[in-house]
């Protein structure tokens, strides 16, 4: 009896095992050499993520399939810091405790203006950190764990980097400006030099020079009131918006104070902490909003303008006309942006070896799939044709010059 007891608990120990393993399994988006990375880990990032962009860009998320787009990068990225953390510790990378609390305290400092109000609390910034952690379901003695290992991951990339990177002189500054410069004067014939010489090298510089137009072009720095309007929305709770904006505009007229009004009614709450102040480029901004800013005087409040994403009231606080811009001017950025390219190119290297190298598993799966799969048999099916139309070049050529050569040997 005794016996049948003990092979009735070991067969259910057994059943038992596989089925916390298959929980395991299910509860993991990927594995990077056995270690799993967490369903909750990536939905909590991915979350902030779409958080972000429904902030900054809620546009881009009424695209298509937008958040397998975003989840595949936050994926990516989370591989990409496991194996960077596998590797910190194959290096054996030492981390203090005063770093880990440095880290601590300058994360704490974030949160030291209230975002409801916009104003400086230093008092609540302890608590607006604890809700941060709360949110992202997050123990304070997990994150310090999470800390340690990021610091351990930069003392390893600064050892890599450093013995890697080449440092910036100043002629590549200089030669990296020269390029720029042929952009934006429209040098045609250093442009097409250029082309000819280095594509990719004219496409940076066209990039730069792009920026570089933005920052000394004219500019407009402006009060924002914003009011959202989703695609989804009636279109009566459309009317509502209209008609509170045209409220808004009336209170202003009637004496309230613009960064009052901003408080009060702004929906864009990254805006608070600037009472709604914000810098507009010529030509950026969506087209009724840019004819508006640019058109009305210093002090100015605008009527409520309407865009894709919903209504704005702006207040015309400064403006600035085009100025022209030297080497000097540009001489450090430029030195910065070439150093952040060669840490952000040996990175991506080194990463990459490090993935080579690693057993690496990915168990999610994405409504797009399917789409994905299907465009790679594709683009596949194509590289394959291409190539079998250049075997066949190939061979035709081949026997052209076999009969050429046995007719000159007929000749002799």
């Amino acid at each position: 009896m005794k016996k049948a007891n003990k092979l009735f608990l070991a067969v259910l120990l057994a059943a038992v095992g596989v089925n916390l393993q298959a929980k395991v399994m299910e509860s993991s988006v990927a594995t990077v050499n056995g270690r799993p990375i967490l369903a909750s880990e990536y939905d909590a990032y991915l979350d902030g993520v779409v958080e972000q962009y429904q902030l900054a860009a809620p546009q881009f998320l009424q695209q298509p399939y937008a958040k397998d787009i975003l989840g595949r990068e936050v994926l990516k990225e989370l591989i990409s810091k496991e194996l960077l953390y596998q590797a910190a510790e194959e290096e054996k990378i030492q981390v203090k405790d005063s770093e880990i609390d440095a880290g601590v305290n300058e994360i704490k400092a974030r949160f030291i203006v209230d975002e409801t109000t916009g104003k400086p609390d230093e008092k609540g910034a302890e608590k607006r950190f604890n809700q941060a952690l709360k949110k992202q379901g997050m123990s304070f003695k997990a994150y310090k764990n999470k800390l340690s290992k990021d610091i351990a991951v930069r003392k390893l990339m600064e050892q890599k980097l450093q013995a890697t990177v080449k440092p910036v002189e100043e002629a590549d500054a200089k030669a990296l400006y020269a390029n720029v410069e042929a952009v934006m004067k429209n040098n045609t014939k250093k442009i097409k030099a250029l082309e000819k010489e280095d594509p990719a090298k004219l496409k940076e510089a066209q990039a730069i020079a792009a920026k570089l137009k933005q920052l000394t072009g004219e500019q407009v720095r402006i009060g924002h009131i914003y009011l959202a309007v989703t695609k989804d929305m009636k279109p009566e709770e459309v009317k509502k918006k209209e008609e509170l904006a045209k409220q808004i505009k009336k209170e202003i007229d009637g004496g309230m104070d613009f960064s009052e009004a901003v408080k009060k009614y702004t929906e864009d709450k990254n805006a608070l902490a600037s009472g709604g102040d914000m810098i507009l480029l010529k030509g950026v901004a969506p087209k009724a909003i840019d004819s508006k800013a640019f058109s009305l005087a210093v002090g100015k409040v605008s009527d409520p303008i309407k865009s894709d994403i919903g209504f704005h009231i702006i207040k015309i606080k400064e403006k600035r006309a085009e100025r022209s811009i030297s080497y000097d001017d540009v001489a450090r950025d430029l030195a910065q942006y070439i150093a952040q390219q060669r840490v952000q190119l040996a990175m991506a290297e080194y990463i990459e070896d490090l993935y080579n190298k690693a057993d690496v598993k990915v168990t999610i799966k994405y409504e797009s799939d399917p789409l994905l799969e299907e465009a790679q048999a594709k683009a596949a099916a194509k590289d394959a044709k291409a190539e079998a139309k250049k075997d066949t070049k190939a061979d035709a050529k081949k026997d052209a010059k076999a009969e050429e050569k046995a007719a000159e040997t007929d000749k002799k």
